[in-house]
């Protein structure tokens, strides 16, 4: 017993000291759908030479992938490593096909890949989760409960300054775990929030460029461009190195997902959506997206909450009059740590004042619709799902609702939640679970 027990741990061992981080799924630079789909594949491992491969399941066979590729980082504390990256190809959509990484000719790590669904699909929304807490670890292990199709977080993707060695620490061990393998079996989407951005003093900040592979269809902006991701030079560099194209335009993006066209806005102070560039790129993507069956747009800063925490970070509300001439049908945002859904909202700015100030204007709501009898909206739906994880913001206002906005329709701050959107070509059901799995709240909106 003892000696195959002794042959066991061996076995083992190769696979554990291959990766600082293993093998995790992601969208790449793939926005739209496509008759063969395709993921990328990306793994962590200490600065040192090694044969790596990746080969994905057709059949009874193995397909090699296209070599990896890597980028090194050097930036403390973090000893330097490699950031690898390969791209599963040729995969049938919404069909689970298995991959496995060999190092030296040697199996090292094997899962199952779960591509873009054509069709209905299942996607799993939170933000504002990866502070090391108990409440994230319990919002992990529910979502990898509902068997979502894929995952998006709405900002603040790690805490607390977007460092590397905050992902090390706080994010991949608890997302890409043995006991909760969310990303390495679907792919995780995000978009930054103010504590994913340069933060001058630490040299590992903004790792979000450099550990996410998403689409680079955003606005065009360069290092150093107004509403450019801000970097400190000499302090960011090897960050801004081992980021590639990503850096800075990977923060803003859109994406197709069965059925449902997703626009991404980096919402952070320093970027001007009011700027004619941004405002053209903004009116484009919505603009192609009109035959697509539903029109998301996600971002990290909500544009209308009743929280008081944050309740005048308000400068995003501008964008509105677009979203719904565009016919926008929700907006998912976090920064607020809780749970929050308006009526189907109309508004037009009055008074737009400077970065933190409020934004005031003439608000109509579509009072018939209750997302259970009355399904249509007029109007888009704005949700605040920034309960995954870190500490609840204003947990009495859950039940005051004398404080909460007229346009308000549930509010829910006393516990951990997530998004769940379960969608077909004709309907759109939302739930809020509990880290539990229970229903806080539902509605549901039809074509």
């Amino acid at each position: 017993m003892r000696s195959l027990l002794l042959c066991l741990l061996c076995a083992l061992l190769p696979a554990q000291d291959a990766f600082l981080v293993k093998p995790y799924l992601q969208l790449g630079d793939a926005p739209t759908a496509a008759v063969r789909e395709r993921l990328d594949l990306l793994w962590h491992t200490g600065d040192e030479e090694a044969a790596w491969s990746v080969e994905v399941k057709a059949g009874a066979s193995w397909k090699v992938q296209g070599a990896p590729t890597y980028h090194r980082l050097d930036a403390p504390p973090l000893a330097p490593h490699r950031i690898y990256r390969a791209t599963l190809r040729n995969l049938a959509p919404g069909a689970t096909v298995p991959y496995r990484v060999k190092r030296k000719g040697e199996v090292v790590f094997e899962a199952e890949a779960q591509p873009r669904r054509p069709g209905a699909h299942r996607m799993v929304v939170f933000g504002d989760a990866a502070d090391a807490s108990k409440g994230q670890a319990a919002i992990a292990k529910a979502v990898l409960a509902v068997q979502p199709d894929a995952v998006f977080i709405t900002g603040d993707l790690v805490y607390g300054r977007g460092r590397a060695s905050e992902y090390r620490a706080h994010f991949f061990p608890v997302y890409n775990s043995e006991a909760v393998p969310l990303m390495r079996r679907v792919p995780f989407l995000g978009v930054v929030g103010n504590h994913d951005v340069s933060f001058a003093g630490y040299p590992d900040a903004s790792a979000y460029f450099a550990y996410w592979s998403q689409p680079l269809n955003g606005p065009a902006l360069r290092t150093g461009e107004k509403s450019a991701a801000p970097v400190k030079s000499g302090v960011h560099d090897a960050m801004v190195a081992a980021s590639g194209p990503a850096f800075p335009r990977m923060a803003s993006f859109s994406f197709d997902y069965g059925g449902i066209h997703w626009t991404v806005l980096d919402s952070n102070g320093y970027t001007d959506w009011g700027s004619p560039g941004l405002r053209a790129w903004l009116e484009a993507d919505l603009e192609a997206a009109q035959g697509a069956a539903w029109r998301i747009v996600a971002l990290h800063h909500p544009l209308f909450q009743s929280a008081r925490s944050h309740f005048d970070d308000q400068w995003m509300r501008p964008i509105s009059p677009l979203l719904e001439q565009y016919g926008v049908h929700l907006v998912l945002a976090g920064h607020v740590h809780n749970y929050q859904r308006t009526a189907p909202l109309r508004f037009r700015p009055t008074q737009v004042g400077s970065r933190g100030k409020p934004v005031t204007g003439e608000f109509t709501m579509d009072e018939a619709f209750d997302g259970k009898t009355i399904t249509r909206a007029k109007g888009p739906i704005h949700i605040v799902t920034g309960a995954g994880g870190a500490e609840l913001y204003d947990p009495w206002q859950t039940d005051a609702k004398a404080s909460w906005q007229p346009w308000t329709r549930a509010f829910i701050s006393d516990k951990h939640s997530f998004t769940v959107l379960d969608v077909t070509a004709k309907s759109l059901t939302l739930r809020q679970l509990d880290a539990e799995g229970r229903e806080l709240d539902t509605i549901t909106l039809t074509k």
